[in-house]
């Protein structure tokens, strides 16, 4: 059960690392669209779109 748990624990964190990388993808897209000039905005505006979103799990 241990093995099954640390390998849930992996796939999650992996998961976790490729949403944070699409979502700072998402906002350099966004400045490249001329949507925002300042980084820090946009990852405020992310941070607020996704720090409440449902966990799957």
């Amino acid at each position: 059960m241990a093995v099954t748990a640390s390998e849930d624990y992996k796939v999650a964190l992996e998961e976790h690392q490729l949403e944070v990388r699409e979502m700072v993808l998402d906002g350099l897209e966004q400045i490249k669209e001329g949507k925002t000039k300042d980084f820090n905005e946009v990852c405020d505006r992310l941070e607020k779109k996704y720090r409440n979103a449902a966990v799957h799990g």
